[in-house]
Order: structure tokens, then C-alpha cells, then sequence
């Protein structure tokens, strides 16, 4: 089973070096690592030079964005399953040996992981949605022998952080469904995320923690900034419920339910750091918006998923937007 590793980087710097070695000296050895180098900085650029392992895919672009780069490294992977890693977190080197165990045990189109975070000061944690996978594992022990069958398992995958270092994905899988990155929004892993999970057709919850997510001191997340760049997650969200929409597992209520807190849960906390002066057009779309979506995804069932016991509120949270925009 041969496992490809779609890193992107940009600046770095000797932080690369680090998850790059953290890739190439996985247990597994049969893997690939895509990396793809869209305008890295000249420190970042560097350490990419100094590369000679034979494993390595180095793909260059001038800087068209974190989607673009995924995209292009996802056409240049050969292995049986992808997964993704940012240039500056890291995968634990028994990580990939442990999924090959999982899968070769129970096969899946799509494999969820647990992680790790690493603040800027203080102890290691276990990653935000470390409560699904727990609260997940208990259904299971109450199903018996039986488990979670799959509308429970993508219900609970729908609850997990949308982050790209979690998933281990059949590369069949994406080829059949087109599965990308979109190119022209941030807050792109909340759109993948959803529909990885939608279009699987088997779905798998592995309960080891084999990456860490570095939260890195003055270098905020692009998306953290209260700019402009907070309006995207309206329209990414609003396509991802109007895909979701047409999609047969639309009719599964728990998993509905599950994307429907994620989504808001971003939308919510996105207009509550939004710059002060941009808040009323912020509103003003999210209004218009979310009047375009299936009003269902705004009524969700008490069974959905909901570790941070958020379906409440954030319903109420919808439906005040809902008719603050009729009025």
C-alpha cells in the first residue's frame, strides 16, 4: 500500500525541514511525498534545494494560493491513498504504518485520524475535535458487534475539525467524484471536508493521533485576519450546502446536522472577529445567503452529532439571520 503526502509551502523557512522529515521517516516507507512550492520565500526555497531522497516530488508555481497548490499536487500522486500536511505541522512516524494496519483490516475509501496541538507556550493537547472521536467510540460500544454503520460513521466524520491533515483519502475516490480544492475562496477545507465524507462509500474512524497542528506565535493564519478575506466562508459554506443539497446523503439528518454546526459554528465565529466596520456588509451577505440554502439544513435534529453542545444555539443563530433578512 503506497501512501502519497501533498505538502505545500510558501515561507516557512527551516520549519519545512521538520515536516518533511517527519514524512520521510514514517515506519511505512512506501510513500510519496508531493511538494508543492507556490512562490516560497528564499529561506523556504532553500531548504527544498537540499532535497535528494528519491521519494520526493517537487512541483514549482508562482504563489496562486493554498487551494491551486493542493490541486496540483493532487494531479501528480501515485500512491493508493493521499493525505495532506502543512509545511510547518507534523506527522508522528508511526502514522502511516498505523492507517495500512487500519485498512488492510477494514477497507475504506476515506480514513480519519486523531491529532495533536502544539500551542506557542504551555502542553501539547489533543487536536479540537477530540470530543467526536470520543463520543463516536461510545455509540459504537453501545451498537455491540455491530457498530456504526455508515450514516452514523459520516454523521460523527462530519462533526470532526475540517482540517486537511486528518483524512486519508482512496485516491479512487477522488478520481470517481472530482474531489479538489476550490481555487477561487479561503476556507477551503470546510467544502473538501464535507464532501470527502458525502461522496465516500465507506468510511473508516481510527483512533490514533498521528499528526501535530502547530499554533505558531506571530505568524497568524491567513484566514485569522480580520479582513476581507472573512466574506469567503460565506460563499464556500453557501456552495457547500447547495451541493450538499442535491446529494442523496442530504436525506441522512445526522449527517446534515453535523455539516450544518460546522458551518455555522465558522460563519458564527468569523462575524463575531470581523473588522468592526465590516460587519454590517458582512451580515448583510450572510442574510442573503443563507436564504439561498435549503431551509432544512437550519432545522437539525436533536440525534446530530454535537460534542460542544452547539445545536441550540447555533440554530437560533440561523434562524435570528434567517429573519433578520426578511424583515
Amino acid at each position: 500500500m503506497k501512501f502519497s503526502c501533498v505538502m505545500t509551502v510558501f515561507n516557512e523557512g527551516a520549519l519545512a525541514a521538520q515536516s518533511i522529515a517527519s514524512v520521510l521517516n514514517q515506519t511505512h516507507e512506501d510513500l510519496q511525498l508531493v511538494i508543492v512550492d507556490d512562490g516560497a520565500d528564499a529561506q523556504t526555497r532553500a531548504v527544498l534545494q537540499g532535497l535528494q531522497d528519491p521519494r520526493i516530488s517537487l512541483l514549482q508555481q508562482a504563489n496562486d494560493g493554498l487551494s491551486s497548490a493542493r490541486n496540483r499536487g493532487l494531479r501528480h500522486c501515485s500512491g493508493d491513498y493521499i493525505c495532506f500536511l502543512d509545511g510547518d505541522d507534523l506527522r508522528a512516524p508511526w502514522a502511516f504504518a498505523e492507517v495500512a494496519q487500519a485498512l488492510q483490516a477494514q477497507p475504506a475509501e476515506l480514513l480519519l485520524v486523531r491529532g495533536v496541538m502544539a500551542p506557542p507556550q504551555g502542553r501539547l493537547a489533543c487536536f479540537m475535535d477530540e470530543d467526536s472521536a470520543l463520543q463516536a467510540e461510545a455509540e459504537a460500544a453501545e451498537a455491540g458487534e455491530v457498530g456504526l454503520d455508515l450514516a452514523a460513521t459520516k454523521a460523527w466524520a462530519a462533526s470532526h475539525e475540517p482540517q486537511s491533515a486528518n483524512k486519508f483519502i482512496a485516491r479512487d475516490l477522488l478520481a470517481r467524484a472530482r474531489l479538489c480544492f476550490p481555487n477561487d475562496h479561503f476556507f477551503e477545507d470546510i467544502l473538501f471536508h464535507t464532501l470527502c465524507i458525502a461522496q465516500a462509500r465507506s468510511v473508516h474512524l481510527l483512533a490514533s493521533r498521528s499528526f501535530t497542528y502547530f499554533r505558531r506565535q506571530l505568524r497568524p493564519q491567513l484566514t485569522g485576519a480580520s479582513s476581507e478575506i472573512r466574506f469567503d466562508v460565506i460563499a464556500t459554506t453557501t456552495v457547500m450546502f447547495q451541493l450538499l443539497a442535491a446529494h442523496p446523503d442530504c436525506a441522512n439528518a445526522r449527517f446534515r446536522g453535523a455539516v450544518s454546526i460546522g458551518a455555522l459554528r465558522l460563519l458564527k465565529w468569523c462575524e463575531e472577529r470581523i473588522a468592526r466596520h465590516q460587519l454590517g456588509a458582512y451580515r448583510a451577505l450572510l442574510r442573503a445567503s443563507l436564504g439561498q440554502v435549503d431551509p432544512q439544513f437550519f432545522v437539525i435534529s436533536p440525534e446530530t452529532p454535537d460534542p460542544r453542545n452547539e445545536r441550540q444555539s447555533l440554530q437560533s443563530y440561523a434562524q435570528a439571520h434567517l429573519m433578520a433578512g426578511r424583515a
